[in-house]
């Protein structure tokens, strides 16, 4: 993980905050997994694998026979105790778990980043175990010493313009490498933030501009947003596919894979949860599997060598008593020849005519006593057939019973599955839209960053542009292609428009809008003056209308939508909440009712309430609400 995925998942991990621990388990020796009991969520499972991931889990592990010491070490002192702080220290790979219980509280700090570890410390960070004993050129972590960092770099959620010119100054480096180590961001959010910024990647640090510095210093400020802001709502975990294969596990989109395929979860803890352990369950099962097969293969190798001792004692009790029956059949011919033979001699093989057995004779018994040594000889061969015949039979249930084995350790392997949109989603949903009710798409932009994109990629010069008075708005356009939108469907977008403006977060009922020609609209400013991220020049004549604040969230054709509430629009959803502004909740509550809502309004009027789960989520419904104090208008249907 890096320190924007580690920080991304801290945030979701909030909510964690006030679970009890039940248990530890370690599986393998770098990973361990904690057992949590949460109020809301019931049992929860966390792993933590040093030098690598943090994240919840809904693959269910084999649990090991015997505890390691380190797990049952943790059961001692951690056990029974409620997680009172998970922090990300700095923007290091490094989260702190701190757990509280009547008697003492103790932290466990994860390192993730390369040769890292999970150590134990206490109230005054005094090392009580780690998982390994490790010594390093400035630190060492051994029992009751205190617990050093690994020495950090510049964070770059807080640095300055500043403390970016003095860490670019001194650097004959190209800038994007040295963002990439300097501020650890790694090379591929060091590109993203060099094309945000407008610098050419290969640029030489020391040669960035103040204007550079100060670009780079905001595009920080945008890229990095969601985690600033510490809303998980921003967020849009997904996974990045190639070519069907799974390339790279992101908190939120990047340009890089702008043009690749997608599989996007409703929290970055799924999508890490997906990216990396099913990997690892595939290779345990495969390990599983490899063994128990060799296994299988060998007691079938002892079945077929089995088998074949069965097939030789058949044979050779057949031929004894062929052999027996074939002396006294022949008797008389081989009385005669016995007394052809010459004295002293012990043994004689003979073969009759019609029989191709050869028969061998002793000299110093008669021919009867001849044919009972056959007879004797076959029942030798008969008591080991039978043993062998046994054994046969306990070596095939032993594999039987090996592989009902092999079943139930695959079944423990597979996780509790969750059906996973396979989202490739249309370009328009990663902005907000709907259609307005004679069917012209419409886009807006949720910050500045979108802004810029919904204008300069998909904004024609026929298409509508639409914005309001108030700052902090959205840009919105409509998808004309040309054709006249309907007076109605004009005030559909100006609605939408308001209703996404600050003016919903100062509880304004109305607001007013204005809508002109793509064409009319530049990112050019008169000469002199300057615009900020986000902004747009609108040169001509323009039209204004005067909108209501309110909005529809609900289902149109099973899939979760908003839209300006008005009648035209309310129609065509099956279900729906229709809220205002100047309200009592806040956003967090406000979706946890509306979720709420629909999942009460699914059971009472129609079937299908798994798919609606999967549709309506909280965190999809806190995206799409405004930001502010917001109230519940109406329900359709209603109960």
């Amino acid at each position: 993980m890096s320190s924007v995925d580690v920080a991304a998942v801290v945030i979701e991990l909030q909510e964690l905050v006030g679970a009890r621990l039940v248990k530890a388990y370690q599986h393998g020796k770098d990973e361990i997994r904690l057992k949590l009991h949460q109020k809301d969520r019931g049992s929860l499972d966390l792993i933590i694998e040093a030098g690598k991931r943090i994240h919840l889990t809904r693959y269910k592990r084999p649990t090991p026979r015997l505890p390691s010491s380190f797990a049952m070490y943790i059961r001692k002192h951690l056990g029974g105790g409620r997680l009172a702080a998970i922090q990300q220290l700095d923007f290091d790979r490094i989260v702190a778990l701190t757990l509280e219980r009547w008697d003492k509280k103790t932290t466990l700090l994860a390192e993730l980043l390369p040769r890292g570890n999970l150590v134990l410390v206490d109230e005054e960070e005094q090392i009580m175990l780690p998982l390994r004993r490790k010594s390093f050129a400035t630190r060492e972590i051994k029992v009751r010493t205190k617990y050093e960092r690994p020495p950090s770099r510049v964070n770059p959620l807080t640095v300055t313009v500043e403390e970016l010119k003095a860490l670019c100054e001194q650097q004959d480096k190209d800038v994007v490498r040295v963002l990439a180590a300097e501020l650890s961001l790694g090379g591929l959010y060091a590109e993203e933030l060099c094309t945000l910024a407008g610098i050419e990647k290969t640029k030489a640090a020391h040669a960035l501009t103040a204007a550079d510095l100060t670009a780079v210093a905001d595009a920080l400020q945008t890229l990095f947003k969601p985690l600033l802001t510490r809303d998980k709502t921003l967020l849009r975990p997904h996974i990045v596919l190639e070519a069907q294969e799974k390339l790279d596990v992101l908190p939120f989109e990047l340009r890089a894979y702008s043009e690749h395929e997608k599989l996007c979860y409703d929290s970055f803890n799924e999508a890490a949860d997906e990216f990396f352990t099913h990997q690892l369950a595939e290779a345990v099962e495969e390990q599983v599997k490899v063994e128990q097969e060799k296994g299988i293969s060998k007691h079938e190798h002892v079945l077929a060598e089995q088998l074949a001792a069965l097939q030789k004692f058949e044979r050779k009790e057949a031929e004894s008593i062929q052999k027996g029956e074939l002396i006294y059949t022949q008797y008389t011919e081989l009385e005669a020849l016995l007394r052809e033979q010459p004295k002293g001699r012990r043994t004689i093989t003979v073969t009759l005519p019609d029989s191709e057995l050869p028969l061998e004779l002793d000299m110093s018994l008669s021919l009867h006593q001849n044919a009972g040594a056959y007879y004797e000889r076959a029942k030798t061969f008969r008591k080991k057939r039978e043993g062998v015949e046994r054994a046969i039979d306990e070596m095939k249930e032993r594999i039987a019973a090996e592989k009902a084995r092999e079943a139930e350790r695959e079944e423990a392997f597979v996780p509790e599955k969750k059906e996973v949109r396979p989202m490739r989603e249309e370009w328009y949903e990663k902005f907000r839209w709907f259609e307005t009710s004679d069917g012209f798409l419409v886009i807006g932009g949720r910050d500045a960053t979108t802004n810029e994109l919904v204008v300069k990629k998909h904004m024609a010069s026929n298409d509508v542009f639409c914005h309001t008075q108030a700052e902090g708005a959205p840009v919105v356009i409509a998808k004309t292609g040309g054709n006249e939108i309907s007076e109605a469907g004009l005030k559909e977008i100006a609605q939408f428009a308001t209703s996404y403006s600050s003016l919903w977060k100062y509880g304004f009922y109305e607001g007013e809008c204005y809508c002109v020609p793509g064409e009319q609209v530049s990112k050019t400013p008169p000469s002199g003056e300057y615009i900020k991220k986000g902004s747009f020049v609108v040169r001509g004549k323009r039209r204004y209308f005067k909108a209501p604040l309110g909005l529809c969230i609900g289902l149109k054709k099973d899939k979760l939508v908003v839209v300006p509430a008005t009648a035209a629009q309310e129609e065509q959803l099956e279900l729906y909440v229709e809220i205002a502004p100047d309200g009592e909740l806040d956003k967090s509550e406000l979706a946890k009712q509306i979720v709420k809502i629909f999942l009460e309004q699914v059971k009472e009027h129609r079937e299908g309430e798994e798919e609606l789960e999967q549709q309506v989520t909280l965190e999809k419904v806190q995206r799409y609400l405004p930001s502010g104090k917001t109230r519940i208008i109406a329900v359709h249907p209603k109960a």
